[in-house]
Order: structure tokens, then sequence, then C-alpha cells
């Protein structure tokens, strides 16, 4: 026989007893309610000297802020989520070094690590801003196209409604310093690179390197004579998030894990992440990288074993855990990612959402499906004895997907409503991961009427927006527009610029929208205003109607006919 075909025919057969075999599932790690309390001293208030000339302010917001100090001059490496929490950063690296700052460095596109960067700018317009490519283009859609979706997610998994003391520690930061009334000064970079890019500022040598992990636009920075990393978000101290329920793209795990192996072939004596605390010690930082380019590792393989089993994703989510030696380690304890949340992700970034069930390709609509549910229970007043029932039980999951279909079917059913708060508040009380303890009460209180999320929570400051490209703030349009009050509508506007040489027409076409550059000459109105006053009125620095009103110049039909095109583009509200 072909030994070639023995060997297939072999590994077929050992296929097929993999599929028909179940090992019992590891016992999760050890992360609990306690130990998150024992994980905020990861967190001190401080300014750390790593090393010479390097140093790291940790428990001002939820990201690190770098300071490295050359001959002449300073670069600053991830700039805070606001400018206020960046103000506060800089006042403490002003009591190290009055030297100028030379350079900003962008580990990622998270608001978080460049909100505050027009602040360490200090008035220094043309400042050498460093990035990869990437990062303009996953910003914008982040701070523009999802931004009232991201907000609220953002708010809820970060606990940012909850009353003071109830927020422990939100896992690779103390709290998130973002608040009603904040502001983000975000500079836009003007050094970027695709692989690598290596300079020198201020004496200081340094090779970025694109490192695609927990943001496909990731880097880390590296000072090779020093043997310095700077490792961005692709490390701390805590299991990575592969996914994130606030939302995100596909974060490719395989990627990740390889950008953790060109780190750890660097051999660090210093790593510095921009979460969590610095690390020393070659050994010490390669024994921790491996480690976490294990659990990462693990997750992706294990998911993809079991979707070659034709497991669903709920399947894989329930069975997959990390083995002990993992589990148990403090660098991939689950107080940011979490393992099934990470193999949904995995699945759904490689084959989409559907997970092959039938019964799944054209469900009934939910509402559809509530009242078929409500039915099998013998009617509503049976669904809400099935719903006390577990509450007495304890069962709280069991209450939350109960009520799902009940108060979607009534909404007024109040026992059903305040089983569902009393259920969220038990979950998340007994809740170790803080992005799922901090969801748990935030929609419990959304639940009972304690507060409401707004749409958006921070503002951009007016120099910001005038960095901003024109351009996107039609981007924005285009994701507001009603489709509903449109669809029997086409409508061409001009818009000309006061202040800037771009022209653009915008054509509204029966529920779809699309930008032309020019003024179109069959265009049914042209309007004109400056630049800074249209992306102000957009962003909700000013009062639309009085804007409308005041200083847009109709050059081509009427003000009110300009007033019912505005009118389609409803900012979300939630």
């Amino acid at each position: 026989m072909n030994s070639r075909w023995s060997a297939v025919g072999a590994l077929a057969l050992l296929g097929a007893a993999a599929c028909q075999r179940h090992e019992a599932p590891v016992e999760p790690g050890t992360a609990t309610p306690e130990a998150l309390i024992g994980h905020s001293a990861e967190f001190e208030r401080e300014v750390v000297e790593v090393a010479d000339g390097v140093h790291v302010a940790i428990g001002y917001g939820i990201a690190n802020s770098i300071l490295l100090e050359g001959d002449d001059g300073l670069i600053v490496v991830d700039t805070m989520e606001t400018a206020e929490s960046a103000r506060e950063v800089y006042a403490a690296f002003r009591r190290i070094s009055d030297k100028p700052v030379r350079a900003i460095v962008y580990t990622h596109s998270h608001p978080d690590h460049i909100g505050g960067a027009g602040v360490f700018a200090d008035g220094a317009g043309d400042i050498p801003v460093y990035a990869q490519r990437g990062l303009v283009r996953n910003m914008e859609r982040t701070s523009i196209e999802l931004q009232p979706a991201i907000t609220r997610r953002s708010m809820r998994m970060y606990g940012s409604a909850l009353p003071p003391g109830a927020v422990i520690n939100v896992g690779i930061g103390p709290f998130v310093d973002v608040h009603e009334g904040s502001t983000v000064d975000t500079l836009r970079p003007n050094r970027v690179f695709d692989a690598a890019l290596e300079d020198t500022v201020a004496g200081i040598h340094f090779r970025l390197e694109h490192a695609p992990g927990e943001t496909d636009d990731q880097l880390l920075m590296w000072l090779p004579e020093r043997r310095i990393l700077l490792s961005g978000d692709n490390f701390y101290r805590a299991f990575p998030n592969l996914y994130t329920i606030r939302g995100t793209g596909y974060r490719d795990p395989r990627t990740w894990a390889d950008s953790i192996d060109r780190m750890r072939a660097l051999r660090p004596e210093v790593l510095v992440p921009s979460h969590t605390r610095p690390l020393r010690g070659a050994d010490a930082i390669d024994a921790a990288l491996t480690t976490y380019r294990d659990g990462i590792r693990y997750v992706y393989d294990q998911t993809l074993r079991m979707i070659n089993q034709g497991l669903t994703p709920d399947e894989i989510a329930a069975r997959l855990r990390l083995p002990p030696h993992l589990a148990s380690s403090p660098w991939l304890q689950t107080f940011y990612g979490d393992p099934a949340w990470s193999a949904r992700s995995i699945y759904a970034g490689l084959l989409g959402w559907y997970d092959g069930n039938a019964a799944r390709l054209r469900p009934l609509p939910p509402a559809e499906e509530a009242g078929h549910m409500i039915a099998l229970a013998g009617g509503i007043d049976a669904m809400q004895r099935q719903i006390a029932g577990a509450a007495a039980a304890g069962d709280h999951q069991w209450v939350l997907q109960l009520s799902d279909y009940a108060l979607r079917v009534d909404p007024g059913l109040d026992a059903v409503r305040d089983a569902r708060i009393a259920a969220l508040r038990a979950l998340g009380e007994r809740e170790a991961n803080p992005n799922a303890r901090y969801w748990y009460q935030m929609r419990a209180g959304e639940w009972a009427g304690d507060f409401a999320l707004p749409p958006r929570i921070v503002t951009p400051t007016p120099q910001m927006l005038a960095r901003m490209p024109i351009r996107r703030f039609f981007d924005a349009m285009a994701v507001n527009l009603d489709a509903e009050a449109s669809a029997e509508l086409t409508i061409a506007v001009g818009f000309e610029f006061s202040d800037s040489s771009e022209r653009y027409t915008y054509i509204v076409r029966r529920g779809v929208s699309e930008l032309v550059d020019g003024l179109r000459d069959d265009a049914d109105l042209v309007t004109r205003v400056s630049a800074q006053t249209f992306k102000e009125m957009l962003a909700q620095r000013r009062n639309a109607a009085l804007t409308l009103a005041r200083d847009f110049e109709m050059r081509k039909g009427g003000k009110l006919e300009l007033v019912r095109f505005m009118r389609l583009f409803v900012p979300a509200d939630g």
C-alpha cells in the first residue's frame, strides 16, 4: 500500500475518532470579584521611572502615557483619553523635565491613546506625530461613523454612569476618565508608515514596527541600544480582549500571537505596555510574553478544532477552557477579555454570522418568536410564573432570557421588569470580569430608570475639528440619513465653503446618498458657509437651527428647503 495514502487514511480515522470524543472541560481560571479588588494595586497612581529617562504615567486614566527624555527634547507615547486627563499627565511630566516635546507616537487608534495629543503638543502645530498608516481610517470610523453606538456600549462596559465606588477598576486601568463635557484634542498623524520606520528624535534612536493585534494599526516601539520595548496594547496584565463587548472589527488572534513572537525575539530587558505596569528583566519578560502568546494561540487553535468538528459558536463558547497552567497565570486572568467571547468572535471572523443550523437561516423576527414562546409557555401569566420561579431559585440567567420574551410582548409588565433588574444586579455582583460586571449593572440602572445614556459624551475641540477633512463630515451625514423620510425624494445640494477651496454636491436619491466633488450645474440648492461652522454644527458644538438660519448663505434655492434637507440627517439618540 502506498505509504502516503496510508498516512492520509490514518489521519482521517484519527479525525473521525476526534469528532466522536468530547473531553470534559478543564476548570476555569481563578478570577473572582475579590481578586478584581486586589487587581486595583496594578493601577496605583504614580509616574514610574522604569529606566533612565523613561517614565510611565500609571493610574491617571484607563491607559498609560509614556515619556522618553532625550538630549534636547521629549517624546510622548500615547496621550490619554481626553484633553482633561492629558493635562494632568502633562503637568506630572513637566515636574520631570521642562524640555520641549519634539514628537508624539500613537501606538494605535483607540481613543484612550490619542485623545489628548494637542495638550502634549502645547501649541506646536507642526510637531511630528508618528503612527501606522491604518490609524486614521480606524480612528475616523469609530469617532464619526459609529460614534453613538460605541459611546453607549463603551459606557456600559466601563460602568460610566454607576454611582461612586461601584467601579472597582476596569481591568486594564483604574477608570475611564471620560465624563459629560469632556473634550478631545487629537492630532492627525503626519509621519505614517506601512511595515517599519526608523528615526532619531532628540537623540533618541527608535524603530517603529507594524505589529497588528488588538488593532490592525498597532505598532511596537523598539529602542535597540537600550533594549527597551514599548508594546502598545498587545500585552497587558489580563486575558487579552481578542473580542471586546463594546464592539469591534475582527481581531485576528493568529497575527496577534505572531506580533508577540516578534517581541519575544527582540529579547527586551525592559517592557513598557500602554496598560498596566512595566516589566524588567529579559527572562521575566520572555516568560510573561510566552504565556500570553500561548493563551492566545490555545484559544484560536482549539476554537478552530471545534469548528472543524462541527460545533456551533454557542457550543464552543460553553466548552472552551484554558488549561490549568494558563488559566492560573497572573497574565491571563479574565479581568478584561474572556476565552468564550473570543471563541464566538473567531467563529464569526472566519465563517461569518451563520452557524450552520438551518433554523437560523431565516429565523422569525424577535417579536414573533417571543409571541410563540409566550404561547408555548401557556400564556403571559404562565410565563410570569416561570420567571418568578426562576428568580426564587436564583437562576438569574434564565430570568434574563425569559424576560426578553415577556417584555418584548408586553413592556408594561412591572413584576417582570423588576425581576429582570434584580437578575442583572445579581449577575453583576458575582461577576469578576469588569467588562461584564459593569454591563450588567449599567443595564440594571437603565431598566430601573436611574439614568439614560447619551449618544455622545465627549466633544472635539474646535482646533481638532479644524484639522479634520471636510469629507469625513459628509460620511457622518450618510450614516444618519433617514431612509424612510427620503424614500421618495431625489435632491442635490451644493456646498461651497468660504474658508476652503473645496466644493461638493451632496445627492440624496431615494434613501441613498452620494457625495460628488465640485458643484454640479443641476444642483437643486447651493449654499455657502465656512467649513469650520459646518463642522461645528455637525459635531453638535452649535445649535443646528440657529446656525442654518444665521450662518448659511443661499446661492440657489431657499433657506427653508435647505432646512428640510438637513432634517433628513437625524443623529441617533439611542
